[in-house]
């Protein structure tokens, strides 16, 4: 059973890897982020395979000093990582730079016996910071409460293992220890991989949000109503959004503006993101496909319209709609009402 966790946890970290190589849906992460998340899936799988080299020692000997570096080093990452979603470009400060070094140095220095606690305790320390970046974006995402409780389940699961890591020298044992922490790293990429199917889009709405929160104003000469007439134009006539390769900064470029600029005007005068605004224009394209073309494939429809997969078609079409476009498309053969305009 601990090989099956293990063989699972490494399996799915060489898929989300694969998954930031080739640039997760076009997810805008800083460097640094994807840097951290390459470091926190190799400590995670790293991870695994200690488990399996501690489960075959005897069950008072104390981690090697490599599994601890690991251990640090993970969750130095996963924080890195939701840093940099949950925090606009550029927000790095000096003292974040300096984080790996110092990691690094306690990770060299804690004694064996109190490491895995510590590394624990800095990882749920670390979730709480995420967990009030998350809700400073409380009025800007739809998908708030599911992320505080995404990282309010990691947090748990952290003091969990920091408690049993503690309490393994006294009586408990690091059998129990490399169990519950197996299990919860195999349960914690169980949890990433439902979110990355059930919302495909949750790094680039985050960033969206992202954006709307932190923004400051960069159209101060700009003139928003014509400037939004032309965009509504480009989507409405032009219909750009068809193309599946558009990007906010090739539609700026269309506009004369900056990729900054465009995202504030479509927050300010759109209530959205870009991303979203896109989304809403290539669903309204479908819905006029399904009616006015019965014969092609639904999937010929989200793919005319700008999507670049079916999941992607399916989860959008839902979210605006109420309803996957198949059913979309038979109900109104039999009942006729709710066509768009």
């Amino acid at each position: 059973m601990l090989q099956m966790m293990v063989g699972f946890s490494i399996g799915m970290s060489m898929l989300l890897a694969f998954t930031f190589a080739t640039g997760y849906r076009h997810a805008p992460l800083p460097w640094q982020a994807r840097v951290a998340g390459f470091v926190m899936l190799a400590g995670l799988a790293l991870t695994q395979f200690g488990h399996l080299e501690m489960a075959a020692r005897p069950g008072d000997a104390l981690p090697a000093r490599r599994y601890v570096v690991v251990l640090f080093l993970q969750s130095l990452g996963f924080y890195g990582l939701l840093l940099g979603v949950l925090r606009p470009e550029g927000a790095w400060r000096r003292v974040e730079w300096a984080l790996p070094a110092v990691v690094l140095a306690i990770a060299w220095v804690v004694p064996l016996a109190w490491a895995i606690p510590v590394a624990l305790s800095m990882g749920t320390a670390a979730a709480l910071h995420l967990l009030a970046l998350v809700y400073r974006l409380r009025g800007s995402r739809q998908w708030f409460a599911l992320e505080l409780k995404v990282l309010g389940v990691f947090a748990t699961m952290a003091l969990a293992v920091a408690a049993t890591g503690l309490l393994a020298p006294y009586g408990l044992g690091w059998e129990v220890y490399v169990w519950t922490y197996a299990t919860l790293i195999a349960l914690g990429f169980g949890v990433v991989g439902w979110l990355l199917l059930a919302v495909p889009d949750l790094v680039p709405k985050a960033r969206e949000a992202v954006a709307v929160a932190y923004a400051q104003s960069t159209l101060t000469r700009v003139d928003r109503e014509a400037m939004a007439g032309r965009l509504r134009q480009l989507f409405e006539v032009e219909q750009v959004h068809r193309a599946e390769s558009l990007s906010l900064v090739g539609v700026a470029e269309l506009l004369g503006l900056s990729g900054h600029q465009l995202s504030e005007l479509v927050n300010t005068e759109f209530g959205m993101g870009f991303p979203r605004l896109v989304r809403r224009y290539r669903v309204e394209t479908a819905r006029r496909m399904l009616l006015d073309e019965p014969r092609a494939s639904v999937l010929s429809v989200g793919m005319a319209s700008g999507f670049n997969s079916q999941s992607s078609f399916y989860v959008a079409f839902k979210e605006q709609v109420g309803e996957v476009p198949g059913a979309y498309r038979q109900r109104m053969r039999v009942g006729g009402s709710g066509a768009p305009e």
